[in-house]
C-alpha cells in the first residue's frame, strides 16, 4: 500500500484542484473540473482551492500553475489534483520539476487517471541522460 493509499484511508487531506486545457473550450476545462471535485468528495478530501485555465502545455509560466505553485509553498494543501500529467504540461522534465517543487514543501501530486505519480524511475534515467549528455560537450 502506497503512502498516499494510506492517508486517503486514515484521514481527509487538503486538495487543490488543477484543470487546463490548451484551447478555449470550455466544456472540456468544465468537465475536468466536475470530475476532479467528484473525485476528491469520494475521497474525503477537503478541496481548498480550484484552478482551471486555458493555456499551452509547453508553457510552463501560466498564470493559474503559478497560483497553485504559490499555494503549495505556503503549505495550503496536501495534495494538488490534476486529470493527467500533461495537465500539468507536457515537457516531461519540466513537469517532474514542477512535481519536485511541490514535494519539497510537502505537496503530493495526484493524478485522477493513474492514482498516486511517482516519477522517481524517470528522474534517474533523466537525469543519467542529461548528465551524459554534459559529460560529451
Amino acid at each position: 500500500m502506497s503512502k498516499t493509499e494510506q492517508k486517503i484511508q486514515n484521514r481527509p487531506e487538503r486538495v487543490w484542484i488543477y484543470c487546463r486545457t490548451g484551447s478555449q473550450d470550455e466544456n472540456s476545462l468544465s468537465d475536468q473540473r466536475d470530475k476532479l471535485t467528484d473525485f476528491a468528495k469520494e475521497q474525503g478530501w477537503e478541496i481548498v482551492g480550484i484552478t482551471a485555465e486555458h493555456g499551452s502545455g509547453l508553457n510552463y509560466n501560466r498564470k493559474g500553475l503559478k497560483e497553485v505553485m504559490k499555494a503549495a509553498k505556503a503549505k495550503q494543501m496536501d495534495i494538488a489534483l490534476a486529470k493527467s500529467t500533461c495537465r500539468i504540461g507536457r515537457i516531461t522534465h519540466k513537469t517532474i520539476e514542477c512535481m519536485n517543487k511541490m514535494e519539497r514543501h510537502g505537496v503530493k501530486l495526484i493524478i485522477a487517471d493513474n492514482g498516486d505519480i511517482d516519477f522517481h524511475p524517470i528522474r534517474v534515467a533523466f537525469y543519467m541522460r542529461v548528465g551524459s549528455e554534459k559529460q560529451l560537450q
